[in-house]
């Protein structure tokens, strides 16, 4: 808890330590008992700020600011300055008056009167005469002698500077202490500005009793202190962000492009175009984006497509362009857009999850031998492409009449009456071909003087580090560029694509027959979805599926009659089974009746170990009713069953 001791309380009051431990006796002064050195018995008190006059917590905050003032000064004051931080002329001034000042004491212990002593005045008087006979530009006497000797002994070579004139702070110096305030509230990403911060400052001040320190210096002083003494890289940070200061002030790692080759590396990125276009059946003006490969050796485009949004199929399309004319690139550097790192291109990266972690189909980029690569977070410096996104902007953007700018500040005026209207702008095919002769004729063929180019076009640089080229026929290109879908299970309604915010289904007589309930997943071309090639989880090709046709309850009969023709045939191959297999078998029924003779015939197995006669209690009656009075012997019997057992054995 935060408080006084009653020494420190006793002085602040000025009244004598006794006063204090009276007031705190007869509950006159709030205090909280601690225990410790001092006291009686180590018994002391501690008085908090809360519980003293509202004058005396003013006091001691302005004692502590004075301290804290203090404290910052004696730490920034150098011990013994660096030369090199001052200016040439500034080292001769300094250099000058420590002679100066030497030769003056010198002169002064030596020099006696005509009475043989020491007098101090007399011998000032007579070198102050020298010295302006030696210095006639400058002043001299005996106080500013004795003024530079002392400041020089206490603050060092610094003070002999004559800063009159040579500085622009002839305005009120600001205490360090409400400086740091100001800092508080300046240095904050709300971006206030320097009048606002002056305001809570003064607020602040206030709040804490320090009215002493106020006014505050005019907004120029404050203005001329930030750019003075806040380092430009903190200004950055701390109103502008992490990313602005990196990106502006930041330290980063200068790679040398002479050692890579033509097609080692291409980096990809998306560029919005501040251009208007107009799209066919869209009344208002739209704006289109730029999805580019670049070389990094050469900075050549070597690949683009030009879409209405940046997606993974146009990643894709610009990407076959590349390859079709250039070759293969052995790495692809991108940022970690989902255009980028969509699961059948490059990978999910850092997004997959472990849900999903089990196996997964190649990817594409895989299935080219091209390494992928990912840049850091919001770190621009490393996609030199963004460079050649601003050239698109400056060479090409600005010369339609449809330039937007990049921001509001920089939209042209005109666009207020013609930006309403897609008709007033050029149509997007016409667009896109202005984009393909611009980037070919012109981009690639521009001298460059970057790292590495030497003047030389991006074309030439191209050509003449192209040391090997990586190629595939087109039918190869076709089956390595197939998209990848998830893992999905085959059931009776197909495989399911979403594509272009359309449902579609594929599936064919075999798959269904041999694969349903299996987890699968197919590949495709999104130019030509009339069939996909299935694959089961471990690569395996399995065939391909049909894209199933939805008909119209209007459909003609002949589309009825091939629909029906292809269940009809998935029917017949799974009635077909047991024919096919070729094996003839008997009846049931004969099988059957025929093991059950063969049973009976083994007769039954009797042979019970102990066997009890039951009598009836009227036996008389039943003997007289069976005509004879014969008592049943069953020892022959038993004798019998004995040798049939024997036998069968």
């Amino acid at each position: 808890m935060e408080g006084l001791t009653v020494n420190e309380y006793a002085d602040l009051k000025g009244c004598t330590v006794r006063y204090v431990q009276k007031l705190i006796s007869d509950n006159k002064l709030r205090a909280t008992e601690t225990f410790g050195a001092g006291g009686d018995g180590g018994k002391s008190y501690l008085i908090p700020l809360s519980n003293i006059e509202p004058e005396l917590q003013k006091k001691y905050q302005r004692r502590l600011a004075r301290q804290h003032s203090k404290e910052m000064k004696e730490a920034a004051a150098p011990e013994s300055p660096n030369m090199e931080l001052f200016t040439e002329e500034e080292r001769v001034e300094i250099t000058l008056w420590k002679q100066i000042l030497a030769e003056w004491n010198i002169f002064r212990n030596e020099y006696r009167d005509k009475n043989g002593k020491k007098n101090m005045a007399e011998a000032d008087a007579i070198h102050i005469k020298t010295l302006e006979e030696r210095y006639p530009d400058m002043k001299f006497s005996r106080r500013i002698l004795q003024r530079k000797d002392q400041y020089l002994r206490e603050r060092g070579e610094v003070s002999l500077i004559d800063h009159r004139g040579k500085h622009d702070n002839h305005g009120r110096v600001i205490d360090d202490y409400v400086f740091g305030i100001f800092e508080n509230f300046y240095l904050d990403q709300s971006r206030k500005s320097v009048r606002k911060c002056m305001e809570l400052t003064e607020l602040q001040l206030k709040r804490r009793g320090m009215e002493d320190l106020l006014p505050l210096p005019s907004e120029t002083t404050f203005a001329r202190e930030i750019e003075r003494n806040i380092p430009v890289p903190t200004l950055r940070y701390r109103r502008f962000g992490d990313k602005a200061m990196k990106d502006e002030c930041g330290l980063y790692i200068r790679r040398s492009y002479r050692d890579l080759n033509s097609n080692d590396i291409w980096v990809c990125d998306n560029h919005t175009f501040d251009v208007f276009i107009h799209d066919e059946g869209v009344k208002k003006p739209a704006r289109v984006y730029l999805t580019g490969f670049l070389d990094v050796r050469s900075r050549k485009m070597v690949g683009w497509y030009v879409t209405t949004a940046p997606s993974s199929d146009a990643t894709l399309a610009a990407l076959r362009r590349g390859i079709e004319k250039y070759g293969i690139p052995k790495v692809i550097y991108s940022d970690n857009g989902r255009e980028f790192l969509t699961h059948d291109i490059g990978g999910r990266g850092f997004r997959r999850s472990a849900k999903t972690d089990g196996h997964e189909p190649p990817t594409i980029l895989q299935n080219l031998g091209i390494e992928f690569r990912t840049a850091l977070v919001r770190n621009a410096k490393a996609k030199i492409i963004e460079r050649a996104f601003l050239d698109v902007k400056n060479d090409f953007s600005k010369l339609f009449e449809g330039y937007t700018g990049g921001t509001i500040l920089e939209r042209p005026e005109r666009l207020k009456k013609t930006g309403k209207d897609a008709e007033n702008f050029l149509l997007r095919d016409e667009f896109v071909k202005y984009v393909d002769i611009f980037i070919q004729g012109y981009f690639n063929k521009r001298s460059h003087f970057g790292d590495g180019m030497d003047g030389k076009t991006r074309d030439d640089v191209y050509a003449e580090c192209l040391v090997e080229k990586r190629t595939a026929t087109t039918d190869e290109l076709n089956l390595m560029m197939l998209r990848n879908s998830r893992p999905v299970k085959v059931s009776r309604n197909g495989l399911k694509l979403s594509i272009n915010g359309k449902d579609l289904y594929f599936i064919s007589a075999e798959l269904l027959y041999h694969h349903f309930g299996e987890m699968v997943y197919y590949r495709f071309n999104p130019d030509d979805l009339k069939e996909v090639r299935v694959y089961d989880e471990l690569d395996r090709f399995i065939g391909t599926a049909q894209q199933i046709a939805t008909l119209s309850y209007f459909a003609t009969k002949e589309e009825v009659q091939r629909e029906m023709q292809k269940i009809r045939s998935f029917e017949k191959m799974v009635k077909a089974y047991k024919k096919n297999k070729g094996i003839e078998t008997d009846s049931e029924l004969t099988l059957i009746m025929e093991e059950a003779s063969r049973k009976m015939a083994l007769g039954e197995n009797l042979d019970p170990k102990v066997i009890v006669p039951i009598r009836s209690n009227e036996q008389p009656a039943l003997a007289e009713a069976v005509g004879s009075s014969e008592k049943i012997d069953y020892t022959e019997a038993l004798e019998r069953l004995r040798k049939a057992k024997e036998r069968t054995e």
